[in-house]
């Protein structure tokens, strides 16, 4: 079965089986990872909008496998706007238990 996981701030103690590989998931989603770009490069603010997304889709994918392996990922997905300049990603996963 295949679920959908975005970004979560609640913490169920006590979630067992399929729901506690889900919050695992939505919480390194939540992770916020970034880099602190040295004088005269470019930062990651500066990218194109479609470069951000694929590294940021490398690195989601790289920290559930980490992570969370029991979770596979299926699919990545963004919700945002790009003159906003914020990205929500929303992963699909199988979970392995």
């Amino acid at each position: 079965m295949t679920h959908q996981v975005t970004a979560t701030s609640n913490i169920d103690f006590g979630a067992t089986g399929v729901e506690e590989i889900l919050q695992n998931v939505a919480y390194i989603l939540s992770t916020f990872v970034i880099s602190c770009p040295l004088y005269g490069r470019r930062s990651n603010t500066d990218a194109p909008f479609y470069l951000t997304k694929r590294r940021n889709t490398a690195r989601i994918i790289d920290s559930i496998r980490r992570f969370e392996p029991r979770a596979v990922v299926i699919d990545v997905d963004y919700l945002g706007d790009v003159f906003v300049g914020k990205l929500e990603p929303v992963v699909k996963v199988i979970v392995n238990e």
